[in-house]
């Protein structure tokens, strides 16, 4: 005790305060401990364990988001987009909620995308504004590879119509979806 005093008795002594570069370090030291232990278990792959130790009573826009990038990374995209409904989406107009955080808005157009509704992805995309974005990037990629893969009056069909095939488009191998604590302040800092 008495060494604690002494340290912050005399200023001198203080450590300099460390200002972190990464917005994932700020957002992780305020996270509350069971999403510290959702971080822990999705930094190893183990996303079913993550998903069963994020809280089911909170309606915080980034446990909600946990939640569904959770579902995703195990392949249930449309089990991901309601989470993601109450929060990304304005009931009133039917667009993105510009009030949101970006990453949850490409969260939610993955989601919709992959998860059976691939014209709500695709508008859900075309509401958000971040082209140089890896994710927005493989999103748009994988829905031109996916229409060239239809025969010529689905294709037709799929962009007069927005009717898409009953076999939608298949998720890409990679990784997708943001986790707060995985952004980084260049790309996300603000919208």
């Amino acid at each position: 005790m008495a060494i604690i005093t002494e340290t912050t008795s005399n200023p001198s002594r203080l450590p300099a305060p460390t200002k972190p570069t990464d917005a994932s370090n700020v957002v992780f030291s305020k996270l509350d401990s069971r999403l510290k232990q959702v971080k822990l278990l999705t930094d190893q792959g183990l996303y079913q364990r993550a998903f069963d130790a994020i809280p089911n009573n909170s309606s915080d826009m980034e446990v909600l988001n946990c939640r569904a990038v959770c579902l995703m990374r195990m392949g249930k995209f449309a089990q991901a987009i309601a989470p993601l409904r109450s929060v990304a989406l304005n009931m009133s107009t039917f667009h993105l909620r510009s009030d949101i955080p970006v990453h949850m808005q490409i969260n939610f157009a993955i989601a919709l995308f992959f998860g059976g509704e691939p014209a709500g992805g695709l508008d859900a995309l075309a509401d958000i504004k971040r082209e140089d974005d890896p994710q927005v990037q493989m999103l748009r990629a994988r829905a031109k590879a996916w229409a060239a893969s239809m025969n010529w009056l689905r294709r037709v069909d799929w962009y007069v119509n927005r009717v898409a095939p009953k076999l939608g488009p298949t998720p890409s191998s990679a990784v997708v979806g943001y986790l707060a604590w995985e952004l980084n302040e260049a790309s996300f800092s603000a919208r």
